[in-house]
């Protein structure tokens, strides 16, 4: 790991190096081809890894938050890192326990700290974006207080106005915890190349915050396919990085930190008054039978029972097998959100929602592609908060089948 700093701090000092000898040559009237410095003769060439690495730098951000981090961190005080995302923050296929949250973890520990003043939270799950990372913020994060936060959802992500909102409201209500945590957005990518790092990149530069870009560190070798660096060498399957996918993905990290690390302390940068792309949901609070339950009324609860049917959302609602039934509440907020389960169980069918009397959409509670995954879906926005009535009941025809309410999201 301290390969990479000392390799920074290197090219640093060439770098000087080659600047003085530019310098010497302007004091000479006609320099000769032998007298100018090659590449070659400055600096040796970068290896494939080293080129990656270099060219994994998203939006470099502000780095007051990251340097007071590490400055607690070298004093010695026991803070929390908090990383928060989909499968592949989760380790899914991965193959290791060392994944890239824990190399990180370790990196900081062993580099800067004391060997044992880092604490990690993983707060990856399966088939969540960014709208889902924010509902689940305070229950899987925020509780720990953390004082660096990581936030991958650029493969889970869409391009829908829900997406925006999740993505800029999640990472400002991160930025704007008490504690002050420095945060950081990692950018992953599919085989088929699909990210959404140019929106995120977009929103994080509008909040100072910094960002790794996986496909801008491997796509070249993926494109030249000439050998030097495959998809396999990255992934064993199309989304999920290996062992040695994780291991680059961390010194990607690793090079964040020491690069702005390395910089001077800049001042703090102030928060954007306005939102850039998304609605500000930042005061969504998720909602179930033991949180927030304060937030709705519930008016029917007919054939449903009182469980979330998943080990991430076992305190939801689900409708019971054999009987019709409605599960209804009333809420006071600006903006709805509702997750609940996607199966191949044919067990499960398809419901629909009401929003103050009006269908608004038709829940698949299964489909081709579920695999017993929370799916989150925005019910209702508006720009000013008001009541409103919502109706959950089956769709002709479904009556007998379950349908698993998982939990709310409610913008008060």
């Amino acid at each position: 790991m301290k390969k990479y700093r000392s390799f920074f701090l290197l090219g640093l000092l060439l770098l000087a190096g080659c600047t003085a000898c530019k310098k010497e040559e302007t004091k000479q009237a006609e320099p000769t081809q032998e007298a100018m410095p090659t590449k070659e003769a400055t600096q040796a060439p970068l290896t494939t890894e080293e080129t990656m690495i270099q060219n994994s730098l998203g939006s470099r951000g502000n780095n007051y938050r990251l340097k007071n981090f590490l400055a607690k961190v070298r004093a010695g005080e026991d803070v929390t890192v908090a990383f928060i995302g989909g499968s592949i923050t989760e380790g899914y296929n991965a193959g290791t326990d060392m994944i890239f949250s824990a190399l990180v973890t370790d990196y900081l520990n062993t580099v800067y700290g004391t060997g044992s003043n880092v604490t990690c939270v993983n707060a990856g799950l399966s088939g969540t974006p960014s709208i889902l990372g924010l509902i689940r913020s305070d229950r899987d994060i925020f509780y720990a207080e953390p004082d660096l936060i990581f936030i991958e959802f650029a493969v889970n992500d869409g391009q829908s106005q829900m997406d925006k909102n999740g993505f800029e409201s999640l990472l400002k209500k991160s930025l704007t915890q008490p504690q002050e945590p420095a945060v950081i957005v990692l950018n992953s990518v599919t085989e088929e190349g699909y990210t959404c790092q140019d929106d995120m990149n977009a929103i994080a530069f509008q909040y100072g915050v910094p960002s790794v870009n996986v496909k801008t560190a491997i796509w070249p070798y993926i494109e030249a396919n000439d050998g030097e660096f495959a998809w396999g060498d990255w992934a064993s399957d199309a989304a999920h990085p290996n062992a040695s996918g994780h291991l680059l993905y961390s010194k990607f990290i690793f090079h964040l930190i020491e690069l702005l690390d390395a910089a001077e302390l800049e001042e703090e940068k102030e928060l954007p008054a306005k939102f850039f792309m998304g609605s500000d949901h930042t005061g969504l609070k998720m909602v179930d039978r033991f949180t927030n339950s304060e937030q709705i009324t519930i008016t029917a609860c007919e054939g449903y029972a009182e469980e979330g049917d998943l080990n991430s959302f076992n305190n939801g609602w689900t409708k019971r097998e054999g009987e019709d039934g409605t599960f209804a509440f009333t809420f006071t907020g600006k903006a709805l959100y509702m997750v609940f389960k996607d199966t191949t169980d044919s067990r499960y069918a398809t419901a629909e929602v009401y929003v103050d009397g009006e269908k608004v959409c038709e829940l698949e509670g299964n489909s081709s592609d579920g695999w017993n995954n929370p799916v989150t879906t925005m019910l209702y926005t508006s720009g000013e908060s008001a009541e409103h009535t919502v109706s959950v009941r089956m769709k002709e025809g479904d009556e007998a089948k379950r349908f698993s309410i998982l939990a709310l999201g409610i913008v008060p």
